[in-house]
């Protein structure tokens, strides 16, 4: 499994400037109706040839999976990948690319897509495994009435940790103030990703905006951040997915799904994956997020498109994607209890499966004023220029 799958890092910087000035923005973020005046594809109409073209993150989906889609409709699927939202984006605003489902959609960028003319309206009467998706992503805030997108994976943002050499019961005392104990020195990690960082500095700090306009919060996000350079020899990547099972690192704020992945993908032979642990806040105010499904306005398959979508809905399906990338669909029945009881993932890191409750009570990142964005950019690589 590659290290790209979720790569919302530096590379992300100029994100909010780019999308700013090349690509119109939404009135209000989650509006009923986008700009885009395309209408959805016409009902009954028959499968394209293919090949199906899907932009995605390397190693994001099951090829197994895939390959049931090929066999199933006799196409044949080519993955174009993509290292972060930024690079996407650009690529589908530029036409450098020629897709057809833009397979992992990122909901805080999302209204500068419709916005753009870049995703066209889905038509849902191909879209039967529709009616697995969990009722808080039918109609959530970034697409309301699920217009354009259906959701492919969530997740959230915790702490990873080696549960052998760190006190469980200590890292639930100290929530994210661990991040900062100098007793983890030189093994401790933070996400290379500018939401991320200063998102966890806020909520260390109490705040639970996590889009936040106001500059001081923003400045003294930073200036804790800074404070790990020195006292931590603090990490900054996204590679806690090995880094933690592997035992090179005791301590990392990640994603969920890049522990589950790492649960049984990474460990030594012979390692019990009761070594591993995690964190979230037991009042469940935390950030939690999710990539998106859906056609690209230039779609030459579009039918075989919606058809692509409705395969990764279907339950057996989702679960043999989530069995391989470790990230969770947001589908009925593949909840915490279901997944252990098959061995998927290990009863210690059962937090890491998020309930339908933590789900609706979850904090997301929405977008940022462009001045804003720049701001938390700037911040950010203040930090991690040292």
């Amino acid at each position: 499994m590659g290290t790209t799958r979720r790569r919302f890092i530096e590379q992300t910087a100029g994100l909010g400037a780019l999308l700013g000035a090349g690509i119109p923005l939404l009135g209000a973020c989650g509006s009923d109706e986008g700009s885009s005046s395309a209408d959805p594809i016409r009902d009954g109409l028959s499968p394209e040839v293919g090949p199906l073209r899907v932009f995605n993150y390397a190693d994001y989906v099951n090829p197994d999976t895939v390959a049931s889609f090929e066999l199933k409709y006799g196409v044949k699927v080519e993955i174009t990948t993509f290292d972060s939202d930024a690079e996407a984006i650009t690529k589908l605003a530029n036409g450098s690319v020629d897709v057809d489902v833009f397979n992992s959609a990122a909901p805080n960028t999302l209204d500068r897509l419709i916005a753009g003319g870049l995703l066209q309206p889905l038509n849902k009467s191909y879209l039967a495994n529709f009616a697995n998706v969990l009722p808080s992503f039918t109609d959530p805030w970034y697409d309301k009435g699920s217009k354009f997108t259906v959701p492919y994976t969530v997740f959230s943002s915790g702490i990873g940790y080696r549960a052998d050499r760190i006190d469980p019961a200590l890292v639930e005392e100290m929530g994210w103030d661990i991040l900062w104990d100098p007793t983890y020195k030189g093994v401790t990690s933070i996400l290379d990703d500018y939401r991320e960082g200063i998102s966890l500095a806020l909520l260390r700090a109490g705040v639970t905006d996590v889009n936040t306009t106001d500059v001081d919060l923003i400045k003294q996000a930073g200036d804790d951040l800074k404070q790990l350079t020195n006292s931590m020899n603090i990490k900054v990547n996204i590679e806690a997915y090995k880094d933690i099972p592997e035992g090179s690192t005791d301590l990392a704020q990640t994603w969920s799904g890049d522990l589950l992945a790492g649960a049984y993908s990474y460990l030594p032979e012979g390692t019990d994956p009761s070594v591993l642990g995690w964190w979230y806040p037991s009042d469940g105010v935390g950030v939690v997020g999710n990539d998106c499904m859906a056609i690209t306005a230039s779609a030459k398959n579009p039918v075989l498109g919606h058809l692509y979508i409705n395969h990764l809905l279907d339950t057996a399906n989702a679960e043999e994607n989530f069995s391989w990338n470790g990230y969770l669909p947001p589908i009925k029945g593949l909840d915490a209890d279901y997944l252990i009881a098959q061995e998927y993932t290990p009863e210690n890191l059962r937090g890491a499966v998020l309930t339908d409750e933590q789900m609706a009570k979850g904090l997301r990142y929405e977008p940022l004023p462009v001045d804003t964005d720049r701001l938390w950019e700037d911040t950010w690589s203040a930090f991690t220029a040292g």
